[in-house]
């Protein structure tokens, strides 16, 4: 919670990091691009997961704020606090849909039905890797919203469920996919009541609205790029019920067949919300679901959607593993959500909803209090352990830093091969975007080595074009070359730089321009 402490930024949340701090002390920004980290090529920000439209909105504050603190901590924070508040929201309106009056007793299941929707264990999970993927938030907004609307009319109904869909083309695709899936599942469920048109003409504007936002934000000029990882980072079929060995009560551990999946596929529940699951099935052997005001069609078909998309077209059950042939167009379309398992997400959310709306219509809502209070006991102290590693894991991080470089004054830093290039052969290792992009950030330069969710081919063809470097060499740059580069270009950068293969211990060189005094002698 120090903002002034970034020791603890590094690996994803320092190619966030970076991203936002680059972007916010240029100031030659063009909407959402800027050349501070693809140096001299413009690039655009969202390719980061920076959240851009929290982005242009800080930008006309950016010169009243310090230089150098983070705001990753207490945004966690407010994360949690606002998935809880929704998850309140979404509780009261489910039970209105049940006919519960306004009561008490009802404030005190949403305030319930709130906490365990804050404390899923896949969301502060999340917290290692992501700023904009910890904003589930959104998720459990978009069902409040669904929720609320379920009975509007047509204005009322574009107005809330369009704005919150814009809401979250803003922060990232992976929500806004989620999102417009609850959206466009729930119109599709009511089809017989609004009309195949209506149905039609809303599912339109969703997409229109999805569209735009990603246009208008950037993410969709990545769409065509190169995405590698989709059936690699899936959700195990057993994920949901897998604490990965880390919950108290509920301790199994399943195998990891594709070694990516206890990162982008941990999607534990929860022992409570486990049991709570357990309580739909109870009303859909006697059909009493039907005759409830609460959407158990959608959320089933909700569910049932975001897990099989979870699973990829490469499913896997414990160590076994599965393929699916797919038309190579629908594959394509799939990979561009190569992170299949975050796709469940949407599908924890409704099972919390839908097991207390459940739990309600079978035991009442004095029943269904002591029930959900108990579920909430057994799922903190479940959790806790998850929690507690999350938490040590994040402090034991530390962000790597360059040392070295004389104290001058650069107009950028150049690294080849750039990380995007080679991150096996490029300088200072694989994690060499944390150290140059903070040095970056620090001395306000730019650099072209970075770290990006997704890497153009414009980008990549210049970057990694070897040949033209002597002509693109910066006299007032500093330069990190590997030991072949800098044999290949050693005559260029002997001329106007002071450069020594000592400094970093693995072999390459670090070329600075040559100080006054040394190019006078």
């Amino acid at each position: 919670m120090d903002v002034h402490n970034t020791h603890w930024i590094w690996g994803d949340l320092a190619q966030v990091y970076v991203a936002w701090a680059q972007y916010l002390s240029d100031p030659h920004t063009h909407w959402l691009t800027t050349n501070r980290i693809s140096y001299p090529l413009p690039m655009s920000i969202s390719l980061f997961d920076p959240m851009p439209l929290f982005l242009l909105l800080s930008k006309p504050l950016a010169w009243i704020l310090p230089d150098g603190i983070q705001m990753i901590g207490y945004y966690f924070l407010v994360c949690l606090v606002l998935q809880g508040t929704f998850g309140y929201l979404a509780t009261v309106q489910a039970l209105r849909l049940l006919g519960e009056k306004r009561s008490n007793l009802q404030t005190y299941i949403g305030v319930v039905g709130g906490l365990l929707v804050a404390t899923v264990p896949f969301t502060f999970f999340r917290f290692q890797f992501h700023t904009a993927l910890s904003s589930q938030w959104v998720l459990v907004l978009s069902i409040w919203v669904v929720l609320a609307t379920l009975h509007a009319e047509r204005k009322q109904w574009m107005v809330l469920n369009c704005a919150t869909l814009f809401l979250a083309t803003g922060i990232n695709p992976y929500l806004t996919l989620m999102g417009a899936a609850t959206c466009a599942i729930a119109v599709a469920t009511r089809v017989r009541k609004l009309g195949l048109l209506e149905v039609c003409l809303r599912c339109s504007t969703l997409a229109l609205t999805a569209a735009a936002g990603l246009y208008l934000f950037g993410f969709m000029g990545a769409t065509g790029s190169e995405s590698l990882g989709y059936g690699l980072f899936s959700m195990n079929a057993l994920g949901p019920i897998s604490s990965a060995g880390l919950g108290r009560l509920n301790n199994l551990k399943i195998a990891d067949p594709t070694a990516y999946q206890s990162l982008e596929g941990f999607d534990y529940l929860g022992l409570g919300t486990i049991i709570l699951c357990l309580f739909p099935l109870t009303l859909f052997f006697n059909g009493r679901h039907r005759k409830s005001g609460f959407p158990f069609l959608t959320a089933v078909l909700v569910i049932a959607t975001g897990y099989l998309l979870a699973l990829s077209s490469t499913p896997t059950l414990g160590s076994l593993r599965f393929h699916i042939p797919l038309p190579d167009s629908v594959e394509y379309v799939l990979s561009r959500f190569r992170a299949s398992g975050r796709l469940f997400w949407i599908s924890g959310f409704w099972l919390i909803f839908m097991g207390i709306a459940a739990c309600v219509l079978r035991l009442g809502a004095r029943g269904a209090a002591v029930i959900l209070t108990l579920l909430l006991v057994i799922q903190l102290i479940d959790i806790q352990p998850v929690a507690f590693n999350t938490k040590m894991l994040i402090a034991s991080g530390a962000t790597q830093e360059l040392s070295g470089v004389p104290a001058r004054s650069y107009a950028a830093i150049s690294v080849f091969p750039a990380w995007e290039c080679d991150h096996d052969e490029t300088p200072l290792g694989i994690r060499n975007f944390e150290s140059i992009g903070f040095y970056a950030v620090k001395h306000k330069i730019p650099t072209n080595n970075f770290y990006a969710a997704r890497n153009l081919p414009e980008q990549i063809a210049y970057h990694c074009d070897y040949g033209a470097l002597p002509k693109r060499i910066v006299p007032n740059g500093v330069y990190l070359l590997s030991d072949k580069i800098y044999r290949a270009i050693q005559p260029r950068m002997v001329s106007d730089f002071e450069c020594n293969n000592k400094t970093n211990g693995d072999g390459s060189w670090l070329c600075v321009p040559r100080s006054r005094s040394s190019t006078a002698m």
